[in-house]
């Protein structure tokens, strides 16, 4: 297979899409997903990064922050649930603040579980895990 064939059918292979401003965290879960779990990561440090791979590529679920600067997690979420490809696509939300202080209405837009910070990476690789065999 030539290097271009490869390089198409990789933006075809499903990914774990990973939002975070912070790039210690974003290495420490691509690094854990990729080893631990064997995903293709791709990590973005913003909302608006995020949309813009969106349009490249499918994710088989998101990873992201509720705390960023300018477009923070709940506009992003939002946003990404208002794209078809997206709408169906499990998420995981990463927070430094207490859950009970998020939307009430997480799960109508595709939340299916709420990681504080600091989290352990090989819990959130078997949460990864189970949200996807149960997809």
């Amino acid at each position: 297979m030539g290097k271009e064939e490869a390089s198409l059918s990789e933006t075809d292979i499903p990914a774990l899409l990973v939002i975070d401003d912070d790039k210690d965290i974003r290495k420490i879960v691509k690094l854990t997903l990729t080893r631990l779990g064997g995903f293709h990561v791709i990590d973005v440090a913003s909302g608006e990064e995020a949309l813009e791979v969106i349009q490249k590529r499918r994710f088989k679920a998101v990873i992201l922050d509720m705390c960023m600067p300018d477009m923070d997690g709940e506009m992003t979420l939002r946003a990404l649930q208002q794209m078809p490809n997206m709408q169906k696509v499990p998420v995981i939300l990463l927070t430094a603040h207490a859950s009970s202080s998020l939307p009430k209405d997480l799960e109508v837009w595709g939340v299916k579980r709420i990681l504080e910070k600091p989290f352990n990476p090989i819990e959130l690789n078997l949460h990864i895990k189970e949200i996807l065999t149960k997809e």
